[in-house]
């Protein structure tokens, strides 16, 4: 094994230690299995039809411990295959930083990239401590020492890898793991139904988009306004023929728009919730979800999350939405990237809306300035929403309000398992950071 100043005096070192009386994955009966590495261009070599259509789980689907699903990801699997995640399997990414997920029988069976590996074979409780034991530090630098500049983790170094024996107390952990992960899967996947209603519902007015190439011609109520840039004048068109033949309606006439004065100086408490912090399931994460704690206040608005009102980014190149529900976090404050809105009911079901692609489409043709990244806040009061009868709205509201519950409860119970987990692995090394204290002294 190559040097490094970390193998001595690091986490490693702990990781180094503790596999002396450990075994390797190899010995263990795990077998360790590259990623399903197929291209979609027709003259490559490695190329398989199947690629273009498969859904697949790709780096950015692993996270610690659980994969990160996208909206393809809840598809019935098209194909079967070694590559294909089973449960209590491992993945984990190649490239550094690296990331293990436990794969539980609620996943749905899909393929992983070339840039990811599955290791398969292990019983339940040596799986998840695999998985606790790759979300370390200490064990990232033994698996990509070798690896030379682009940090990357190789085959062999991951079947080599020694690991000190499972704890006793990883099987009632890993039962917990697998539940957590498994409940979770489900309240995501129930949400999905409703956003697939919704998008169903925006799709009925949605429209090829006008190729502006060559020159357009628009009707003179399209011209109104103080934008005339193309794609502004075709998007104004477009409302126009959505009001008159589809009856969709002006956010403007649907929400109010909240102030958007800023915070200015903070106390210790506050935090901001950021862009990147909300994903596709219009979830506010709770405060010990990774929200950040902010020095200054000139780009946070002025008041907290407030339940009940609906958060617009002016992202237009990545548009999204987020319901603040009951239990969010308190001394949270949006950055000036979201826009507040109020709407007079179920604003969970405009919130669902918003989120649809045909909405974002809007969004993004309202981009302005060189990288035609940001809408101006008051330019997202042209949005145009459909208007779905209200009894729909109200189920809507309900599914979304009961997501949100279940995923605070459920976020309650994984912050309680991780600190369980981590008092564990620290439990199981602590006798190896000691030796290493005792060899290092002088």
């Amino acid at each position: 094994m190559g040097w490094s100043p970390e193998l001595f005096a690091g986490p490693a070192a702990v990781a180094i230690r503790a596999g002396v009386s450990g075994t390797t994955l190899a010995r263990m009966g795990a077998r360790v299995i590259d990623g399903w590495r197929v291209s979609e261009t027709p003259s490559a070599m490695n190329y398989d039809p199947r690629a273009a259509e498969t859904p697949v789980y790709r780096q950015a689907n692993i996270g610690q411990f659980r994969l990160a699903l996208g909206d393809q990801h809840w598809a019935t699997p098209r194909i079967t295959g070694r590559w294909c995640v089973q449960p209590d399997d491992v993945v984990l990414n190649k490239l550094a930083p690296v990331r293990a997920a436990f794969v539980t029988p609620n996943a749905k069976r899909h393929p992983v990239d070339g840039n990811s590996i599955i290791v398969r074979g292990l019983s339940r409780r040596a799986a998840a401590w695999l998985a606790v034991c790759l979300n370390q530090a200490g064990y990232e630098q033994l698996l990509v020492v070798e690896s030379g500049v682009l940090k990357r983790v190789g085959l062999g170094a991951l079947a080599s890898l020694q690991l000190p024996p499972a704890p006793p107390e990883m099987d009632t952990l890993a039962a917990r793991l697998r539940e957590i992960i498994d409940e979770t899967t489900l309240v995501g996947e129930r949400l999905h139904d409703v956003q697939t209603e919704a998008l169903a519902e925006a799709s009925l007015g949605d429209r090829p988009a006008t190729d502006l190439r060559g020159g357009h011609f628009f009707p003179g109520r399209a011209m109104t306004g103080d934008n005339w840039l193309p794609s502004w004048v075709a998007l104004r068109a477009e409302h126009a023929t959505l009001d008159t033949e589809n009856g969709w309606v002006a956010l403007a006439d649907l929400a109010s728009f909240d102030d958007r004065a800023r915070l200015g100086p903070v106390d210790d408490r506050a935090r901001s919730l950021r862009l990147s912090d909300v994903g596709e399931d219009l979830f506010v994460p709770s405060a010990d979800q990774g929200l950040a704690s902010e020095a200054t206040g000139t780009r946070m608005l002025a008041k907290p999350l407030v339940p009940g009102e609906v958060l617009v980014s002016t992202l237009g190149s990545s548009f999204r939405a987020a319901y603040v529900d009951e239990e969010a976090p308190a001394h949270t404050h949006p950055i000036d990237g979201w826009v507040r809105l109020r709407f007079r009911e179920t604003p969970a079901a405009w919130a669902l809306l918003l989120s649809t692609a045909p909405v974002r489409s809007q969004a993004a043709r309202l981009t302005i300035g060189s990288v035609q990244q940001f809408v101006p806040p008051d330019a997202l009061r042209m949005l145009r929403l459909p208007t779905p009868p209200r009894e729909v709205r109200d189920r809507w509201q309900r599914a979304v309000e009961r997501h949100h519950a279940q995923r605070r409860a459920l976020d309650r119970r994984w912050s309680d398992l991780l600190v369980e987990l981590s008092s564990l692995f620290d439990a199981v090394h602590r006798p190896f950071r000691s030796r290493r204290a005792t060899e290092v002294t002088p």
